[in-house]
């Protein structure tokens, strides 16, 4: 006889449900989230477990991948199929919820989550901290804008070269400004530094990386889009069909058909918004910014006069995720059945991931292979 688990973690504590092919429960009890826990609670000598099956969240990856070395076939389930399933329960605890996963696995009633691979994880985390500092940055940027904006000092139009110097006039001989001004420019300076230092990690990764050296080939793709979109997809051939990645970005459609009825909505914004994010960006950059007037521009100027700018960069997005993704399956670059590459220098204008003209130079530089990425 086979049996089935169902895992309904939490931060300290996993809920466990064991049931047979028949949908009776075996067992059911509680472990430290922890793989060799988990593992240990499951395992029966006379018992073979076809398959365990949790809920994707912040743990998921981490204990799939430590069960699945503890010999477990395993899978991570999309949270919004369980949530649907769930929907009916009138009473909702940990107990439940690991019951009614166990009977999910056992019938199949669900969509498994590409677990990624440790190299994609540690791209993302990089791409995270980086977040996180930008955000900071403009936080204590606004803090600053605020405190003096109070005494009716305006920062006014300001380059991140020329931010603490004006910063530093607008407080003048003011002891009380100049105190607070000093003590918030030392939390930035600190805060660009680290920025910095994460750029340069995610720098040389790329440089390191083919596939994000053959993805920065594309028009309005730097180093931050490619490694986003790298890091996401992780693995291309789970797309059977290039143009299925724009329906996994959410980028595609809503539809809501019924008789007669047939109604096509805004996109429906699934899936990462992130790495959704990063594609708007490249998109408005090649539409905008870009002078190189490459084939996926011209079509996205074309939508623009007979609809709208905000549609084409929608269509935009959607369609350089499909080029993205058909060029890693490949192994072509962009450029490669025409024209050549643009110079680093009108790469620059596509490459959004660097505040500054120089520094975007040395990472399109890195796209058309001009030589170093750092002067």
């Amino acid at each position: 006889m086979e049996f089935f688990v169902g895992l309904d973690v939490s931060l300290d504590e996993t809920h466990i449900c064991v049931v047979d092919e028949g949908g009776r429960i075996i067992k059911e009890t509680r472990a430290a989230s922890e793989p060799d826990a988990i593992a240990r609670a499951i395992r029966h000598k006379g018992r073979r477990i076809q398959h365990v099956g949790l809920e994707a969240g912040n743990l998921s990856q981490w204990l799939h991948d430590g069960l699945v070395k503890e010999g477990f076939s395993v899978s991570v389930m999309e949270a919004r199929h369980v949530r649907a399933a769930f929907a009916a329960m009138r009473v909702k605890t940990d107990r439940h919820d690991a019951r009614g996963i166990a009977q999910l696995v056992r019938l199949g009633w669900f969509k498994r989550v590409h677990v990624k691979s440790l190299d994609a994880q540690e791209t993302r985390a990089l791409l995270t901290a980086r977040t996180f500092l930008i955000e900071k940055v403009t936080a204590a940027e606004n803090s600053l804008r605020a405190a003096l904006r109070n005494f009716g000092l305006k920062m006014g139009a300001v380059t991140r070269r020329t931010w603490e110097g004006r910063a530093r006039e607008l407080a003048g001989d003011n002891p009380v400004l100049e105190g607070i001004v000093e003590a918030m420019l030392r939390v930035r300076t600190l805060l660009l530094a680290e920025l910095a230092n994460i750029d340069g990690q995610l720098t040389a990764l790329a440089k390191s990386d083919p596939v994000t050296r053959l993805l920065m080939t594309t028009p309005g793709v730097g180093v931050i889009v490619a490694l986003t979109f790298r890091s996401a997809v992780d693995d291309p051939d789970r797309f059977p069909r290039s143009r299925d990645v724009g329906a996994w970005a959410g980028l595609t459609p809503r539809r809501w058909q019924s008789g007669k009825m047939d109604i096509s909505g805004r996109i429906t914004k699934a899936g990462d918004p992130r790495v959704r994010v990063m594609l708007f960006e490249a998109a408005a950059s090649i539409l905008g910014r870009a002078r190189v007037m490459s084939p996926l521009k011209a079509w996205g100027l074309r939508i623009a006069k007979r609809t709208s700018m905000k549609k084409a960069i929608v269509a935009v997005s959607r369609k350089l995720a499909t080029i993205l993704l058909a060029m890693w399956k490949s192994g072509t670059a962009y450029w490669a059945a025409g024209r050549p590459p643009a110079s680093a220098q009108d790469l620059a204008l596509t490459c959004h991931a660097h505040p500054t003209y120089s520094e975007a130079v040395r990472e399109a530089a890195l796209a058309c292979g001009d030589g170093a990425i750092h002067a």
